[in-house]
């Protein structure tokens, strides 16, 4: 009897304590909801705008980027590099969040009571710091957290795939023993090539192919006034001589790949000596997502795993996980 009464006693002074405990999660509970409510976000590019969606956040989002704009509903502030500064002095926002080359429009609205957030966006590491610094600015380190795992487990099926179905034996080396050099080309006049944008090693795109085995035909641009996105001219292609020349661009819908004179691929074929397009390795992707480094890293990494491995495309369609509900 003693012992019931003493349980008894026991039970309600536990619960005397967790009373007022409960009482301070619930407000506290309350004003972390009633803080989010207050959060007024602009995203000025659209690498930045994908992790506020990808995080949950997009609610919170009241103005974005042209690029950004296109097909959503948000307000659209302007360019990348020309906003409407007026518009987001009217919006009033809580975070102002972008890349580390929106530092002039920082400066130009340096009276604005509201927190930046501009990171750089050439590596992934840069990608992986920035999605976890805006989870923990709005509460969802957990949401970016597990993405960046899923990127992880990606890469790693991947490459267990690719070594155990191919002759690159991934799960031995970190590249595939023929060592293929790809030259990816960003942008360049239509009709010539000439000052033609390619990426550069350390950035996102290089290290991509990397982790799936190939290497990246440009091995250093230091004197390139931008090493990561140097311009590279005729001369240059030459010298580098990639194995497969992969481009980024759209052409016109009448317009043949190959070979007449007004064919998208023309201007190449003048470089004849070249590896790529002796054996006619050369490639258009015209889906834009893949050059953003936002979270459409998963998407790039499949479409270039199956771009590299042809004869293992239905394997590797099968780690294409359901879009989310």
């Amino acid at each position: 009897m003693v012992v019931g009464i003493k349980k008894l006693i026991h039970a309600l002074y536990v619960l005397i304590l967790l009373i007022p405990t409960s009482c301070k999660e619930a407000g506290q509970e309350q004003i972390q909801k009633s803080e989010i409510k207050e959060w007024k976000i602009i995203s000025l590019a659209p690498s930045t705008t994908s992790m506020l969606a990808e995080l949950g956040l997009s609610e919170h989002i009241v103005a974005v980027d042209s690029f950004s704009k296109k097909g959503s509903s948000f307000l659209d502030i302007g360019g990348l590099i020309d906003p409407n500064y007026e518009l987001i002095t009217t919006i009033k926002p809580t975070h102002i969040i972008g890349l580390n080359s929106h530092s002039k429009i920082k400066e130009k609205l340096h009276f604005m009571n509201s927190k930046w957030m501009l990171n750089p966006s050439e590596s992934l590491n840069d990608y992986f710091q920035t999605i976890q610094e805006i989870g923990k600015e709005f509460n969802k380190d957990l949401e970016a957290e597990k993405h960046l795992m899923e990127i992880e487990e990606l890469v790693k099926s991947l490459r267990e795939l690719i070594s155990l179905n191919t002759n690159c034996e991934l799960l031995k080396f970190e590249y595939c023993q023929n060592e293929k050099k790809i030259m990816m080309i960003i942008s360049r006049k239509p009709g010539e090539i000439t000052n033609m944008l390619a990426a550069g090693k350390g950035t996102f795109l290089s290290e991509i192919i990397e982790k799936l085995g190939v290497k990246n035909a440009i091995k250093n641009q230091e004197r390139a006034l931008n090493p990561y996105w140097p311009n590279i001219g005729a001369e240059s292609l030459i010298a580098i001589n990639p194995d497969e020349i992969w481009e980024f661009g759209e052409k016109s819908d009448d317009q043949n790949l190959c070979c007449d004179i007004d064919s998208f691929f023309y201007p190449y074929l003048k470089l004849e000596n070249i590896t790529a397009v002796k054996n006619k390795k050369i490639k258009l992707f015209q889906d834009t997502d893949l050059t953003v480094p936002g979270t459409n890293i998963k998407k790039t990494l499949i479409r270039f795993a199956i771009e590299l491995y042809p004869e293992i495309k239905d394997n590797i369609k099968i780690l294409i996980k359901p879009a989310r509900s």
